[in-house]
């Protein structure tokens, strides 16, 4: 969160808040502060969490057609967990059982969300092999032990009540009445919102599942916090290939399975600006430089013979997809 622009005394009361002796002007107080963010994520801003017994009615019409009823947390108790998946395409933390039952832990109701889990709760879970945000995790165990990491019992599930700090923008009438600090545009105050609590096989003690606004697409969102529920407990949904036609997986590696940058290259295109879009596989080859594509001509007499893409003549015709130019 930016914290830059709250009152000195504010973010003086935050740090003895976390324990820190507060030195310094207001720009010090602010790095303090975001640099324990990263640090301790959701444990630096949490104020304090209360489990509250499920209701029904905790869920809106769009969220149920897009993600399915919400389901009482007492029901994933039992379950043994086998792969998973992490805000990849939504926010959502995507859990797929050794039952063949799946459920889905949502946070969709908060605009720019992402789903994050507090720091015991991810440590348990990356014990498995896992997906997030498109890309394969492999189990950090060796392979004589993987099949004792292969599933991962859920001993208690509860949803919760968490009152959070967030920053919160200066709203209208004040900044008119000039009824605020010199330089303030925000303040930190207390949110309260719902976030799910998991035990799993090895933990002590519960640890959560919780949304927050993506700050990388705005510095200071209306809503930091966001309610997550569990929704979508069904058997009709297959679990992800664990395996790829590539080389294996060292224990700890990872494989890309989906990318969320354009796959266009624009080195091809500003080195032929006359590609247009005619040919969009020629645009692939932009990646690599013109020495390494190692690309053939087929001659009218005489054998093929490497080229390279500097060397076609005017007119020449790039067929990407076959790698041969004629």
């Amino acid at each position: 969160m930016d914290y830059y622009g709250c009152p000195k005394d504010e973010l003086r009361q935050e740090l003895l808040r976390r324990g820190y002796q507060p030195q310094g002007g207001r720009d010090e107080l602010s790095e303090c502060l975001t640099r324990d963010d990263v640090a301790r994520s959701s444990e630096a801003t949490t104020l304090e969490t209360m489990i509250r017994p499920y209701r029904e009615h905790d869920q809106g019409r769009r969220q149920t057609a897009e993600y399915g009823d919400a389901v009482d947390p007492s029901l994933l108790v039992g379950e043994r967990i086998v792969h998973w998946t992490l805000n990849t395409f939504f926010p959502t933390l995507h859990l797929f059982f050794e039952s063949g039952l799946s459920c889905t832990i949502e946070g969709g109701k908060l605009r720019n969300a992402k789903i994050g889990l507090d720091y015991d709760l991810r440590f348990r879970l990356e014990n498995s092999t896992h997906e997030e945000e498109g890309v394969l995790v492999k189990s950090l165990c060796a392979e004589k032990f993987a099949s004792h990491a292969a599933s991962i019992g859920i001993l208690e599930a509860v949803i919760a009540r968490r009152i959070s700090v967030e920053v919160t923008p200066c709203s209208g009438p004040e900044v008119n009445h000039l009824l605020i600090p010199a330089g303030t545009r925000s303040f930190i105050e207390e949110d309260e919102h719902l976030v799910v609590g998991l035990r799993l096989q090895g933990m002590k003690k519960l640890a959560y599942v919780w949304a927050k606004a993506d700050l990388s697409c705005a510095r200071n969102p209306s809503e930091v916090w966001g309610d997550v529920r569990i929704a979508g407990l069904r058997d009709d949904i297959p679990m992800p290939f664990l395996g790829f036609p590539r080389d294996p997986i060292k224990p700890g590696g990872n494989a890309l399975v989906v990318t969320k940058k354009s796959l266009i290259s624009a080195k091809a295109r500003k080195r032929d600006p006359e590609l247009g879009s005619q040919d969009l596989d020629c645009q692939e080859l932009g990646s690599q430089s013109d020495d390494d594509l190692g690309l053939c001509t087929e001659l009218d007499h005489g054998p093929l013979k490497p080229t390279s893409l500097s060397e076609k003549p005017n007119g020449e015709h790039l067929r990407a997809s076959r790698g041969w130019v004629g």
